[in-house]
């Protein structure tokens, strides 16, 4: 008799592993709700050609808001007129040399409806991350540090995302 492959064994325990995970009250987060006055609304953001905006853009689309001109009439508006990634030291050594900075990725927000009234904001939102910095591997610290500035950047959209989604709650 030939033995049964591994996911073939795995079958039968996926319903119930599928059962505990929704008695335990998770579920996959679905797509983003934002509120009926951004349905169609301008993105006007510090940097337009920023990587922030460009993925905030994309994830408005998907969300189903259609993206207007800035000043469109009727339309909403999601505010970014702060958006800054700075690396600033954090741990000095006895001979003073860096042993470690935090990457600091700061944006505002605010967001109006078609009809100029605030429905968020302004707001701050801040996420950092530490890095330790070992001089001898130079070359490896720029590029974790860009890692970590990539990093930043899709979790600050996805704040962005949350905070309008607050909006809807309300």
């Amino acid at each position: 008799m030939p033995r049964a492959s591994r996911p073939d064994r795995m079958r039968p325990i996926l319903p119930f592993v599928l059962l505990l995970l929704g008695a335990c009250g998770f579920h996959p987060r679905g797509e983003i709700v934002l509120p009926a006055a951004l349905e169609r609304a301008s993105l006007e953001v510090a940097d337009p050609f920023s990587p922030v905006a460009r993925d905030l853009r994309d994830a408005l689309l998907r969300a189903g808001v259609v993206l207007v001109p800035a000043g469109t009439e009727g339309a909403g508006a999601i505010r970014v007129p702060v958006n800054q990634v700075v690396r600033d030291t954090l741990v000095v050594s006895a001979n003073a040399k860096v042993q470690e900075y935090v990457v600091r990725h700061r944006v505002e927000l605010s967001a109006a409806d078609g009809a100029g009234k605030l429905l968020f904001g302004p707001a701050a939102i801040e996420i950092t991350r530490p890095f330790t910095f070992d001089q001898t591997q130079g070359l490896a610290a720029a590029q974790e540090e860009e890692l970590i500035r990539g990093e930043l950047q899709r979790e600050m959209v996805q704040q962005i995302l949350r905070r309008l989604e607050t909006i809807a709650v309300r």
